[in-house]
């Protein structure tokens, strides 16, 4: 017998064709979150694009990154005559099609600080006047009523806000992740429901970038200035594997996780033993995300399917300046593009292009630190693949600063790692060229002094750290707080920074 959730649920079950059939011109679609893409509905929408009868036109995409390339509807619209793609993180694919066509819009998306300027643009207490036509993303099937945001909790929730009709793509490979917060739709809530052929619409399968000896030299450096108890947020990349792995191969213990993507380093590091998240003052015992990649997708499914180590929030939470700050000696390690001598980091948009995007970049890099002990590290090689410094002396035009030179840490590439914090900018300078790619160091100081960034006459060195009266941050101030957000009197200043009252 059929209960009442089953029968909304049978009546809210549309094919991707009846669901393309109902958008009209001008329609705004939100195509899916992180890893949480739709796949059937955006094909069936691409043979609907044009001038003819029967079809639309004017239709705004807005997407948060997209690893399944939007084929039908590029294939049959690549000038984007009758469409626009906003895309806040690009891919592979999307990078060739706008080098190839000049199209796709880059969407500068604002996860920093929780500001969400996208929400705040489209969020509209009456559903009629919400900015998004639809919302279409992939959950998991559904219990009692309830759908799953599963890999791609990340900012769904609070997207199904901004539209004015949610449709659901229902995935058979999409497992049931347990909460933290925030990732559950309820079939109230759902307007249609897509159930997708998961052979056919199949995520793409792809081993995780294997690390080479660049990559392990940095994480070597990384480890460097790691701990037991320590609390990791990595990011994607064959960079991070080497991280993941040389954690595990030191033997560091009763560490934690509180990471944006859990990614296959993250998972094997956790199998090791070393992961007991015992020690976070929040969520103990549970690694904490927000979504996930399956590039591997019956590793990842096995793996976070109804696990009760692991808590999947949505992004309001792991992003938040306010958690990060209360996880001791919270640790986070991310691959930037570029960083110039003044310590200003690029992440996405460098010389014009997209290169991908900030993503959550500034929140971990930032916001990391001012934890108790708290560390963040941009991580890069010295070089990029076609052999340029990724340590230069100006960031080029049309480059997007993704870090302010205020907020960098810790700066790490094959040569070494350096902090920055509190260092004045003849000590940047030098710190940076000390890491730089050998064959470099003499263009940037050349450059550095004419940009008067090194002392012309002045004779006291001004590095290495060990020629400075400085504190070793990494020893000295292993427990040291960032003051924030309160007033500082009088004793309220100890050895361990500012006590907060």
């Amino acid at each position: 017998m059929t209960n009442p959730v089953q029968q909304k649920i049978r009546d809210k079950t549309i094919t991707a064709k009846e669901w393309a059939e109902r958008v009209q011109s001008g329609d705004w679609i939100l195509t899916g979150a992180v890893a949480g893409e739709s796949t059937a509905c955006m094909e069936a929408l691409g043979p609907r694009l044009g001038n003819g009868p029967g079809q639309v036109k004017d239709i705004e995409l807005w997407s948060g990154v997209r690893v399944i390339p939007l084929h039908s509807i590029m294939e049959v619209d690549p000038e984007e005559r009758h469409h626009v793609l906003h895309e806040v993180f690009f891919m592979a694919w999307e990078r060739k099609h706008r080098d190839e066509r000049g199209t796709i819009d880059w969407n500068h998306w604002a996860w920093s600080f929780g500001s969400w300027t996208q929400f705040y643009r489209w969020y509209h207490k009456e559903k009629s006047q919400r900015a998004l036509d639809w919302m279409v993303t992939a959950v998991s099937p559904p219990e009692f009523g309830y759908f799953n945001t599963s890999y791609g909790t990340n900012e769904t929730l609070m997207f199904s806000k901004c539209a004015k009709k949610v449709v659901l793509e229902v995935r058979e490979d999409y497992p049931w992740a347990v909460p933290g917060a925030n990732n559950f739709i309820h079939i109230d809530e759902v307007d249609y429901i897509v159930e997708v052929d998961c052979e056919k619409y199949r995520w793409p399968q792809r081993p995780e970038a294997e690390p080479g000896p660049v990559e392990q030299k940095i994480a070597e450096h990384c480890l460097s200035i790691m701990d037991d108890g320590d609390c990791i947020q990595l990011g994607i990349g064959a960079l991070p594997t080497a991280v993941a792995r040389a954690i595990a191969q030191a033997g560091l213990k009763h560490l934690g996780i509180h990471t944006e993507m859990l990614q296959e380093g993250l998972m094997a590091l956790i199998e090791s033993g070393s992961v007991d998240n015992s020690l976070k003052p929040i969520d103990r015992g549970r690694s904490v995300f927000t979504f996930a990649f399956p590039f591997q997708w019956k590793r990842y499914y096995d793996f976070v399917h109804r696990n009760p180590a692991l808590a999947v929030y949505d992004i309001t939470y792991t992003n938040n300046a306010n958690v990060l700050s209360r996880i001791d000696h919270m640790v986070a390690i991310d691959n930037c593009v570029a960083v110039d001598l003044y310590g200003q980091q690029v992440a996405g948009h460098y010389a014009g292009r997209p290169i991908s995007s900030s993503g959550g970049y500034w929140d971990f890099i930032t916001f990391c630190q001012m934890s108790k002990g708290g560390r963040s590290i941009a991580s890069l090689t010295s070089r990029s693949k076609h052999g340029t410094s990724r340590i230069v002396a100006q960031l080029p035009p049309g480059s997007v600063v993704d870090v302010c030179a205020q907020s960098s840490n810790w700066i790490a590439t094959e040569y070494g790692i350096v902090c920055l914090r509190g260092l004045t900018g003849y000590e940047r300078a030098l710190a940076l060229i000390s890491i730089a790619h050998p064959d470099d160091r003499e263009f940037l100081e050349k450059e550095a002094y004419r940009l008067n960034l090194l002392p012309k006459n002045f004779p006291v060195p001004m590095w290495p750290p060990e020629k400075r009266r400085y504190p070793d941050f990494n020893t000295e101030r292993k427990n040291w707080k960032m003051p924030y957000g309160s007033i500082v009197w009088g004793n309220d200043f100890n050895d361990d920074g500012w006590s907060g009252k």
